[in-house]
């Protein structure tokens, strides 16, 4: 197939809307129809539907005589990235009651226009009802999202941001179905071009290139490609005769298009007073996908956004630091390395607080808490999801991600180094220097390193990793306790005092074999108020029920935190 790809349109209603934007742009140009004519630049003054033309040639007086001969001429310009060309066209008159040179002309029979399949690109509306899936790998799950733009070598698509964070650029996918209205459906094949987020950090778009089509595939894409072009000029005109529907987007009768896709605009959010707080978490969790997408391509930390989502948390910490806590489990549909950014960074600040930190440094400690990790996105995936443990050349690569962040916060002016430095340099280092990324011994750590080193590892060990099962959080404690040479004992034993063996948020067992989340603890860190889930010895059977006080007595002794897994159980469906 040729590289370009010319349509003549016959429909009155499609040449209007061809003619008008060349009228509105006044600038065409006119050839005659002998071989080898010029191009002269002229004015389309007016479109007259469905009888005639008005053209005003006084920037090229020459033009008058052989108009007035009668030689048949095209009208030729660019209309939506195509070149439009009018069949032949004669002079009707001269119009003299002006002072300039206009002639009223024939009305085009037909009008070509010609695309270059290669560049051209027919932008989509999520009102237009395409549906779009696309599959990395057969064992992977399906992405949904939005087609914002189609042409014959690729397609730019807008998803989730938590969806985009597992894609990289050059990496092949599966199949991409596009499903249209009439139910008829593109499959295609190929490669991520490029990743990055719209202008305001909710979506990501996610440029795409297809491997080379069959002949026939080929041609129906392209037929894809001028139709969804054609329903874009009917959607957009105002005429009181508008252009039929493509064929590719009438719904079959009983079917209208949905009015909210879920794959962009699913927010699942938890019931009850949680609520709030979980929207506004996930918020923040997007601004961290979208942040690390954009580090990725090379730009810096955005200080405004960090700064905004920085006084977020800290004011939903100083309200409710109990529901704030309880509403991170909410957030299991998001990647587990901002689970983990959000986790360290929530928490820190509550560990801060209870030391008698003053707000600007709580804000300074929540900010580089949120970040501290970002810089691991552009870390070799094989390094972060390795089953066995690293090697000599596979460690010697975790100290970039640090140093990436540290330079990439150089417009942070409002972010006190004295704050960012201890926590993001210093959280991956040790006591006994076998910590990265300059292997700091002792004294040199500082005391914020020290207690952001207990935080995130407390946080990484009881998460579940590639190499194995997420620690249970009595372990994750006798782990960092019996080392004080590695880990410093005071912070470690902070925190323990401040969120205690059954953390708000954790999933609990008692002796009646009840299951419950946990919302509050008393002041010896025990429970003191829950949300019963479930009876252990009997599954089947749900419970949705609220315990405080002297009521959690009838739940026996409590036997300790357990996995939510083991039985099932979310805390998005709680």
């Amino acid at each position: 197939m040729s590289d370009s790809a010319s349509t003549d349109i016959y429909q009155a209603p499609a040449l209007r809307e061809w003619l008008e934007p060349l009228c509105l742009q006044g600038s065409v140009n006119l050839a005659f129809d002998a071989a080898g004519s010029a191009f002269w630049p002229v004015l389309l003054d007016d479109v007259l539907h469905p009888q005639s033309l008005v053209v005003d040639v006084t920037t090229a007086p020459a033009l008058a005589e052989p108009l007035t001969r009668g030689d048949p001429f095209h009208l030729i310009g660019h209309v939506r990235g195509a070149l439009v060309r009018t069949s032949a066209l004669t002079m009707i008159q001269r119009l003299d009651d002006t002072p300039r040179i206009k002639f009223l002309c024939s009305y085009p029979e037909f009008v070509s226009t010609l695309h270059r399949r290669g560049t051209f690109r027919a932008p989509l509306r999520p009102e237009m009802g395409v549906e779009t899936r696309l599959t990395l790998a057969a064992d992977l799950p399906v992405i949904e999202a939005d087609v914002r733009n189609l042409s014959l070598g690729g397609c730019l698509l807008a998803m989730r941001l938590v969806d985009a964070v597992k894609l990289a650029p050059s990496q092949a996918f599966s199949v991409l179905e596009l499903i249209f209205p009439n139910q008829r459906y593109l499959e295609l094949k190929g490669r991520v071009r490029h990743i990055r987020t719209d202008d305001d950090w909710t979506m990501a778009l996610v440029g795409c290139e297809f491997d080379e089509l069959s002949i026939d595939s080929e041609r129906f894409l392209w037929y894809c490609v001028k139709e969804i072009e054609r329903e874009g000029v009917r959607r957009a005109s105002a005429s009181d005769q508008p252009l039929e529907p493509s064929a590719l987007f009438r719904f079959p009768q009983g079917r209208r298009p949905s009015s909210a896709r879920s794959a962009v605009t699913a927010d699942n959010v938890a019931a009850g007073d949680a609520g709030a707080i979980v929207r506004r978490l996930r918020k923040i969790a997007d601004y961290l996908n979208a942040q690390s997408l954009q580090l990725q391509n090379g730009t810096v930390i955005a200080p405004s956004l960090l700064s905004r989502h920085a006084d977020t948390l800290l004011t939903l910490g100083s309200q409710s630091r109990e529901s704030l806590l309880y509403a991170l489990g909410y957030l299991e549909s998001e990647p587990a390395a901002v689970r983990h950014a959000l986790s360290v960074a929530v928490r820190a600040a509550d560990l801060a607080r209870s030391q008698g930190y003053d707000n600007d440094s709580l804000k300074a400690i929540v900010a580089s808490a949120l970040v501290h990790d970002l810089g691991k996105a552009s870390l070799p995936s094989s390094l972060l999801e390795s089953r066995a443990p690293l090697s000599d050349s596979q460690r010697a690569l975790l100290p970039g991600h640090v140093t990436q962040i540290s330079e990439r916060l150089a417009e942070c002016r409002w972010l006190s180094p004295a704050i960012a430095s201890p926590v993001i340099e210093q959280v991956n280092e040790r006591l006994d220097g076998s910590g990265y990324p300059h292997g700091l011994r002792g004294d040199a750590i500082d005391d914020l390193g020290r207690m952001l080193a207990v935080v995130d590892v407390i946080d990484a060990l009881t998460r579940p990793r590639a190499d194995r099962k997420a620690w249970p959080l009595v372990d994750a404690y006798r782990h960092l306790l019996s080392q004080p040479e590695v880990f410093d004992n005071v912070w470690v034993q902070r925190y323990v005092r401040l969120f205690g063996i059954a953390p708000v948020g954790s999933l609990v067992r008692y002796a009646s074999g009840a299951l419950a989340w946990v919302q509050r603890l008393d002041a010896q860190g025990r429970p003191s108020q829950v949300h019963l889930v479930l009876n252990a010895h009997s599954r089947h059977g749900r419970l949705d029920r609220i315990l405080a006080g002297q009521d959690l007595e009838q739940l026996g002794r409590l036997s300790g935190v357990v996995e939510p897994t083991d039985y099932g159980l979310s805390r998005v469906a709680a």
